[in-house]
């Protein structure tokens, strides 16, 4: 009587173990599987976003904190300065730059702190901080 209480005991363990290993897998394979989605490089994830353009992109692909760059054209306006103050890795994943920006001419309270991130495959875009508070209504 004994030895089939045994072995029905040592099979239920068995078989829980089997299902503990199961769900471990499952969570494991649930959380691979997501990662496609979260931190997606579609520009579309990315609302009121600009391409900043070719010459722009470069520049942001090599600046370093400091770095300093005019550009004749940008999504900012013409004849900008640009200067990289921070760069980060989002928690979308992207690499973000935090940027100044300052038109020539124009005067310095028209400074304004910009946010550009890299899109894989399709360059830096330009995106509105989250901190900053819209002047006017967004349309959706």
């Amino acid at each position: 009587m004994f030895p089939s209480r045994r072995s029905s005991l040592s099979s239920r363990r068995g078989i829980g173990r089997i299902l503990v290993v199961a769900a471990m897998a499952g969570t494991i394979t649930g959380c691979a599987t997501q990662s496609g989605h979260y931190g997606s490089d579609t520009v579309a994830t990315m609302q009121g976003a600009a391409a900043t353009g070719p010459e722009i992109s470069s520049f942001l692909d090599n600046a370093t904190p400091g770095s300093i760059a005019a550009f004749p054209k940008s999504p900012w306006g013409s004849n900008v300065s640009i200067i990289v103050q921070e760069r980060y890795f989002a928690g979308s994943g992207r690499l973000c730059a935090h940027l100044d920006v300052a038109r020539k001419g124009a005067p310095q309270s028209a400074d304004r702190a910009q946010l550009a991130c890299l899109v894989e495959g399709s360059g830096w875009y330009t995106q509105r901080l989250v901190t900053h508070v819209l002047t006017s209504p967004s349309n959706p």
